[in-house]
């Protein structure tokens, strides 16, 4: 009981140290203005005022208000000045913004800091805030082990960072995309799992998954007719456009694919641990049992998951006279080709590692049983 007292005290004594570090952090960042060669102004006083209506492509109206800003500039040669700033906002918020006061601007001033134009929100407090809420959970609720996840995190954000680096030096994309998806799966299970064979079936299973799905795509893509790729928020040239959907195909599948692949191997490894004589049909019918309760659910995040990133879009383009069939046809059409191709990617994967938790897995525990015996 003593023992379990010390270990309580040690977790308050860690959360008091990682909550006094994430303070600290929030507090300099709110003041570090001093750090950037753009000029920064706090709002002081905001006064609001209606300004006019206009009216929309679909009949609705749009109401739009005037803001009368005092604000102090908070670096460079003008700090501690007031200006006075104006600022034009909807009431949508579609391609404006209300300020409010406590908010600290970028501006672009005159030589002498009479007047100025509003360039932008600083946001990297509440960047800060998300951030340190993430940190302080991971580390907090899972210790060492959300230590290593979050290792394995940054790990991987730096092989994708040097990645885009080696395309910028004109390197292959789907080139580049392969290798990050061997690397990506193999560091990120060995993190997440440990050395063991059943981190080495997961890997194994969401390789070859995730070529099964590349197969599928090519054979679909090269059945119909070209995709509208004009027509992507992120167009960078002619020759890319495909290539880079598919890399970003490819790539937001992989998460799914090695979540289903590493909980039916450790399913697999703990059926065969706990009943190390049961047979291949019995641990057959176990994954696809584990298949059932995990397809469901994964399915239903990818769709929440995609559906997300394009409700703003969508809402914004029917609100600007886009029709539900050119939406359909032009651009959520990208997104339904993602969710498929990422459901496809879960339903595949859950018998490609039930076979190969099976290969890797049932002969050890059966030998493990007869040695016992």
């Amino acid at each position: 009981m003593e023992s379990g007292k010390k270990r309580h005290l040690s977790k308050k004594i860690k959360a008091a140290g990682l909550l006094f570090v994430f303070a600290v952090v929030l507090v300099f960042v709110s003041k570090d203005a001093f750090l950037y060669s753009d000029t920064i102004a706090k709002v002081i006083s905001v006064e609001n005022s209606f300004s006019h209506e206009e009216e929309g492509p679909n009949e609705e109206t749009e109401k739009y208000f005037d803001q009368e800003i005092r604000a102090a500039i908070l670096n460079g040669p003008h700090k501690g000045k007031e200006i006075r700033l104006s600022n034009t906002y909807s009431s949508s918020g579609v391609n404006d913004e209300r300020y409010r006061k406590g908010d600290q601007l970028f501006i672009s001033v005159d030589s002498r800091a009479e007047s100025g134009v509003i360039e932008g929100k600083k946001r990297d407090l509440y960047l800060t805030l998300l951030v340190g809420m993430f940190l302080f959970l991971l580390l907090f609720l899972n210790e060492w082990h959300g230590g290593i996840i979050l290792l394995s995190l940054l790990i991987n954000m730096l092989i994708f960072v040097a990645a885009i680096w080696k395309y910028g030096q004109g390197e292959d994309l789907i080139t580049l995309a392969d290798i990050l998806m061997v690397v990506f799966s193999i560091l990120t299970l060995f993190f997440a799992s440990g050395f063991h064979k059943k981190t080495l079936a997961a890997i194994a299973a969401t390789l070859l998954t995730t070529l099964l799905c590349y197969g599928i795509y090519e054979i679909v893509l090269h059945s119909c007719e070209r995709l509208p790729y004009e027509m992507m928020d992120y167009v960078v040239s002619p020759d890319d456009l495909s290539d880079l959907f598919l890399m970003g195909t490819l790539m937001g599948s992989l998460g799914a694919v090695m979540d289903v692949s590493i909980s039916i191997a450790a399913g697999v490894a703990e059926i065969i641990k706990q009943t190390p004589n049961i047979t291949v049909k019995a641990l057959v019918k176990s994954v696809r049992e584990m298949g059932y309760d995990i397809m469901g659910t994964m399915i239903n995040v990818l769709f929440f998951t995609y559906i997300s990133g394009a409700i703003p879009m969508v809402v914004v383009k029917i609100k600007n006279g886009y029709t539900l069939y050119h939406m359909v046809r032009f651009q959520v059409v990208f997104e339904i080709i993602r969710f498929l191709m990422g459901a496809i990617g879960i339903v595949l994967a859950i018998p490609v590692a039930g076979a190969c938790a099976v290969l890797f897995l049932h002969k050890a525990g059966i030998k493990e049983w007869r040695t016992s015996k």
